[in-house]
């Protein structure tokens, strides 16, 4: 009780230690901008976007952990000090720049690779939002993210001389061992579709709530490679499109900022259970959106290449078309893939609202009626539930809550055969036999609904 006691005054403080960490950074960055030091890293935009992605990220910290999704409020509050680091390591690579010290390559080297951090703590936020324990896939993607960042920060210094601090531009920047980079860069783009790639799959292959709280904690992993995908477009954009480095960078700094708060409300979302319908629309929505406008600008920006010389009104209605095209695509894509996430309304003798059960996912069907073939065959008792183990009744209330086999292997962070292995327990423990007649998934989740349900459901 005590141990409770103290953190909770600590989680409280949390967004107004990043809010003035934050303010602190920003007047810093601020004065070296106004006396002509470090170019787009001063660039009050960016580091406004910065500061305000400290401070939500912070808030969402602090709100994931009172929710009672600790790991995810760890994460959110790593995600927010990130931010924070990044900002403290730009002011320091300008301040030593601006005053000649001899460090000024190290700093620089830190700051170049300070934005990779964020990047993982987006996803690890967004995921351990729907999940009971720390999955090796973040292990492994926060270990590949560690390697791509301490290639990065060795492997790639600022070219000499450079004015203030340098830019997406690729000829501010010297690289040593280009195949080494080359492949930790690939290494870093595969990691970031892990998680993204897991969490859409257990969506999509889900019935019922979770299914909402998986798309939506799946949505807030894409931000990150949306992040990358964005990152690449401005140094393609720079080559044929003529985009100025330094707007590019701010743009870069803006968009991280922004991906950083999304991330942090997505794991807020599906944190909190049950997903409203609007707001599982709202993040589908705003990440299929954004991919399709960075597919929009990368056509564009090829299009408009000096090279092709098309002119000015070929390329225009060769962009409206495509922005119409893609843009309608995602629109309605979208909207068909939230209204898919969202659980059907139950019938009046189904099970309680707010409740789906799914269907064996080897072979994905629709929906069934629970009530059409549970109630002769489920035990009229609830004294089973007493002989499941704990893990047991862990995989039932997940299955009853109309997850898959790779939504509850998500959420529980076991493997989909150890998955199988528990159901098969659970169904002899109830006495559900292949030959009992119905489907065993669909009455096993009517036994918990009936015997057990919120009260009891392992947290």
């Amino acid at each position: 009780m005590t141990s409770s006691s103290a953190v909770a005054p600590a989680r409280q403080r949390l967004p107004v230690v990043a809010a003035a960490s934050a303010g602190a950074a920003g007047i810093t960055l601020g004065g070296l901008g106004l006396a002509g030091h470090g170019g787009f890293a001063t660039d009050p935009a960016g580091v406004l976007a910065l500061a305000l992605g400290a401070v939500g990220t912070a808030v969402a910290g602090a709100r994931l952990s009172r929710a009672g999704s600790r790991a995810a409020g760890r994460y959110a509050a790593g995600l927010a000090a990130a931010l924070l680091a990044y900002l403290a390591l730009t002011a320091l690579a300008v301040a030593a720049h601006a005053a000649g010290h001899p460090l000024t390559g190290a700093a620089v080297a830190l700051w170049n690779s300070a934005w990779i951090p964020p990047l993982v703590l987006m996803q690890l936020t967004a995921s351990a939002a729907v999940r009971r324990a720390a999955p090796w896939t973040h292990r492994a993607v926060g270990a590949a993210m560690g390697v791509v960042a301490l290639a990065n920060a060795l492997l790639t210094s600022a070219g000499e001389p450079f004015a203030g601090l340098p830019t997406i531009a690729p000829e501010s920047w010297r690289t040593m061992l280009a195949p080494v980079d080359a492949a930790a860069t690939l290494l870093g783009g595969v990691a970031l579709l892990v998680l993204p790639v897991v969490l859409w799959r257990a969506a999509l292959g889900s019935h019922g709530t979770v299914r909402g709280r998986l798309g939506v904690a799946a949505a807030g992993t894409t931000a990150a490679p949306l992040t990358v995908a964005f990152c690449v477009l401005l140094a393609v954009a720079r080559a044929p499109g003529g985009v100025e480095p330094e707007l590019g960078s701010v743009a870069f700094l803006v968009a991280l900022g922004g991906a950083a708060v999304c991330s942090g409300a997505c794991a807020l979302v599906a944190a909190r259970g049950a997903v409203a319908p609007a707001h599982l629309l709202l993040a589908v929505r705003g990440a299929g959106l954004t991919a399709a406008a960075l597919v929009v600008a990368g056509t564009g920006t090829v299009v408009a290449a000096p090279g092709l010389a098309l002119g000015a009104t070929p390329v225009a209605l060769v962009v409206a078309a495509i922005t119409a095209v893609v843009g309608t695509a995602a629109w309605a894509g979208t909207g068909r893939l939230a209204r898919t996430l969202v659980p059907p309304a139950p019938a009046d003798n189904a099970v309680p609202v707010g409740t789906a059960v799914p269907v064996n996912t080897a072979a994905p069907a629709a929906p069934e009626d629970p009530a059409s073939h549970a109630d002769a065959a489920v035990p009229a008792d609830g004294g089973a539930v007493g002989r499941l183990t704990a893990r047991e009744a862990e995989v039932l209330s997940a299955l009853a809550e109309g997850a898959s086999n790779a939504g509850i292997a998500a959420q529980l962070v076991i493997s989909e055969r150890t998955v199988d292995a528990h159901l098969r327990a659970i169904f002899a423990k109830l006495d559900l036999s292949p030959e009992s007649g119905g489907n065993r998934r669909v009455q096993a989740a009517r036994y918990w609904l009936e015997h057990a349900g919120p009260a009891v459901s392992p947290k």
